[in-house]
């Protein structure tokens, strides 16, 4: 178990609603035009908000796929009819062409380097079927590049003093954020994510290389600094 693991679990599901979650899949599922009994699957589902989102739509045995033990431990008690898989997904234990569609929700694939987030988009890319979809939904480089640094703190009922502090560097793209939990008494946690975002031009063009193609953006207008985040439609190629 890693610092990471336990601080991104106890800091979403305290500040994530389901509502949020039901909101993703519901956006997700439209622009994939899935029907429920098909096979498809969350990549880096982590604690299974959701999967469980997904089962509530009648897609009721999803595959949710992440890296953490712990958070494959969590979402098993919130959607029990998911097939949880422990595994990288830059190395999906799936067969080729075997999903009719994927989602990968708040970058998940995108918390390494550039040679990473290729690779995770060439693995979805071939366990896709031809014609496949794989939704990403990814924050607003624009509307970050607008505020480079920012912090918080919040003292929170049961876990203790959430400290947060990002910077994000526009001439790659690249978001920094450190997070803390402070508790009298217990050890701090700490944890830096590095999360990288990609413009539409430059998401287009790594799709591209993966065996994708980027059919649609929404918002479907130019960025602006208001423009919360982007959720991506790709597709296999046939």
């Amino acid at each position: 178990m890693s610092d990471a693991d336990r601080i991104f679990l106890e800091t979403t599901r305290r500040f994530a609603p389901p509502k949020l979650a039901r909101d993703d899949v519901r956006i997700a599922l439209e622009l994939a035009q899935i029907a429920p009994g098909k096979p498809l699957a969350d990549l880096g589902c982590g604690y299974g908000r959701h999967l469980r989102a997904l089962v509530e739509q009648g897609y009721t045995s999803p595959y949710g796929i992440d890296r953490s033990s712990l958070l494959l431990d969590e979402a098993r008690a919130r959607a029990p009819s998911a097939q949880l898989i422990q595994a990288d997904l830059r190395s999906l234990p799936l067969y080729a062409d075997s999903l009719s569609a994927a989602f990968c929700f708040y970058s998940s694939m995108f918390l390494g380097t550039h040679a990473d987030a290729l690779q995770a988009l060439r693995e979805a890319a071939r366990v896709l079927r031809p014609l496949g979809s794989l939704v990403l939904t990814q924050d607003n480089p624009v509307r970050l590049a607008q505020k480079p640094s920012a912090s918080f703190s919040e003292d929170v009922p049961g876990l203790g003093r959430v400290v947060e502090e990002s910077t994000f560097d526009a001439s790659d793209s690249v978001e920094r954020v450190t997070k803390r939990i402070e508790a009298p008494d217990k050890a701090a946690l700490s944890a830096t994510f590095v999360i990288r975002y990609y413009p539409p031009p430059e998401l287009a063009a790594l799709a591209l290389g993966a065996g994708l193609q980027l059919k649609r953006l929404e918002p479907d207008a130019e960025l602006n600094h208001e423009t919360p985040q982007l959720i991506a439609l790709l597709e296999k190629n046939g």
